[in-house]
């Protein structure tokens, strides 16, 4: 795997143009962002990079590379606390800065629904005048079975190598066909994806329209469906893989990936496809560099690359990355929550690191814990109930994206780890029902622990739960009995069947109705509350 980091080398770019002179050739670039997902905010300390810092590495690129196109392969947004609270008003300026105009569709794509993803931010206020974007995918169908309107099977754009020499790079999209599991399904009623990938590829080759991806000089797969590396090569991970290995036209000259979150750079298929992919959020920058001869227009070789982005600070960035983190940093100010606090703001100070590890899913974590007491204590203070309530705050694990570094805890780092704010739900359950209901997130092996708060558990070698004992905010200790009744507040999604939660573990005739704040809003109360903690 060719991975490096690269800074602003003047004297290759000039090397390079005293190659091409001799050769007759040049070296063009494809690059591409993956998976970014709405991660303008840089964060040291899990490693992304923020927006700025993504601009600045591209810029460097391209002062390397000065005959170069700019895509991505899908999933610009989702799971961003920030980009879901601004409305994700900067991606079309960020975009803009990039160069992005084609993309792959990515599953996220679709998490406001089919409407605004036609709209394409049309009605941005930021919106910088004459960039648009095309979603590219040609395997997604309606209810009709044709490719959606707001899609493109393919598209092309052109290079400028000289005044009086173009070069043109075509891109066909795809989009996993296992998608579909990952999308709100409200977001996609009627709506098919093909796995048969090799008949699709073959449907959109003999389209008319195809004759100028054909007649394109570099021609590429632009697919949001995963790649990882298997003993140091390049695979496919996939439910329909078969079909991906299948594909062996000698048309296309490369592939860009995304989907997987995984670093992948190397050849792929019986073709030996160049195939990149940059991990997530930013922390690569895929590129794939054609040496083209300027007299024939002819590829003459193709090596892929990923590029580390390094985190820069203000001081380290250029004009237009300094621009766009001041427009981050105004947001940051100016963008408040439904509670009306800013998502800048402190709130508290973490002494210690906290873990939340979605790779390590089969512990309690600290900070479970703590957005799970978050949980109860808004529902204690709604009802106006006592200290000695037992009311048990718990959640899936899933819902928690992530921990708190040790140091100075905002809004933003609140909402980055709860980024979907969902209604709480509060049950008076029977101790009985409290035992199976924790004894099963016990042995939910595919999505990971219950996290609770205030809640010990005795359990015994194989994880079944023996004995339950309530700790009270103030340490009183309340044994759970099978014929008691106790409080438990839960987020909707867990207690609607998701994470693989039952429904019946929380019976409609025996919510308590109550009006409380989302699940993030009330964390965000909570910490406001705690001058630190550990």
């Amino acid at each position: 795997m060719n991975i490096r980091n690269i800074f602003l080398v003047g004297a290759l770019a000039f090397s390079q143009f005293l190659t091409a002179q001799t050769n007759k050739s040049v070296t063009v670039a494809i690059f591409s962002l993956n998976d970014f997902h709405g991660a303008f905010v840089q964060n040291k300390s899990q490693g992304i990079p923020g927006a700025p810092s993504v601009l600045q590495c591209l810029d460097s690129l391209k002062s390397v590379y000065p005959y170069n196109l700019t895509v991505s392969a899908g999933d610009n947004f989702g799971g961003s606390y920030f980009y879901n609270a601004t409305r994700g008003v900067l991606l079309p300026v960020f975009f803009n800065d990039m160069g992005i105009r084609i993309s792959a569709l990515g599953n996220h794509e679709f998490d406001d629904g089919q409407k605004v993803l036609a709209e394409k931010w049309k009605n941005d206020p930021l919106r910088p005048a004459g960039w648009d974007i095309e979603y590219l995918c040609g395997n997604v169908y309606d209810q009709e079975g044709k490719v959606p309107s707001y899609l493109k099977p393919f598209a092309t754009a052109d290079i400028p190598l000289s005044p009086t020499k173009t070069l043109r790079a075509g891109f066909v999209g795809l989009l996993a066909s296992s998608a579909k599991e990952q999308i709100r399904a409200k977001n996609i009623v009627g709506m098919i994806f093909s796995g048969n990938y090799t008949h699709v590829l073959d449907s959109i080759e003999a389209l008319p329209d195809f004759k100028t991806v054909r007649d394109a000089q570099i021609r590429s797969l632009l697919v949001h469906i995963g790649t990882y590396m298997k003993n140091g090569k390049p695979a496919w991970t996939d439910k329909n893989e078969a079909e991906l290995y299948a594909i062996k036209s000698p048309l296309y000259q490369s592939i860009l990936s995304g989907h997987s979150h995984e670093p992948v750079c190397g050849r792929i298929n019986d073709a030996g496809y160049p195939v990149v992919q940059g991990w997530w959020h930013g922390n690569y920058i895929s590129v794939m560099k054609y040496q083209v001869d300027t007299t024939s227009m002819k590829v003459l070789s193709v090596e892929p690359e990923i590029v580390r982005v390094a985190l820069k600070d203000k001081s380290q960035l250029g004009p237009v990355p300094l621009r766009l983190q001041g427009q981050i940093d105004s947001l940051l100010v100016s963008t408040k929550t439904k509670g009306g606090v800013s998502i800048g703001t402190k709130l508290t100070v973490a002494t210690e690191d906290m873990p939340h590890d979605r790779a390590v899913k089969y512990v309690e974590s600290r900070m479970g814990k703590i957005v799970c007491s978050s949980f109860a204590e808004a529902f204690r203070k709604v009802a106006n109930k006592s200290d000695k309530e037992v009311i048990i705050g718990m959640s899936h694990f899933g819902s928690i994206r992530g921990g708190f570094s040790k140091g100075d805890v905002s809004v933003l780092e609140v909402g980055e780890a709860l980024p979907f704010s969902n209604p709480l739900k509060v049950f008076k359950l029977t101790g009985r029902q409290l035992h199976d209901l924790v004894d099963f997130g016990y042995h939910n092996k595919r999505y990971g622990w219950i996290q609770t708060a205030n809640l010990e558990t005795q359990r015994d070698a194989d994880n079944n739960v023996l004995k339950m004992t309530y700790v009270s905010p103030k340490g009183k200790r309340v044994t759970i009995k099978d014929k008691g009744t106790y409080y438990v507040c839960a987020d909707e999604f867990m207690t609607t069947g998701g994470d693989g939660y039952d429904p019946k573990f929380f019976p409609r005739s025996q919510e308590v109705k109550v009006s409380l704040p989302e699940t993030t809003d009330a964390f965000i109360t909570y910490l406001k509350k705690q001058k630190s903690i550990h």
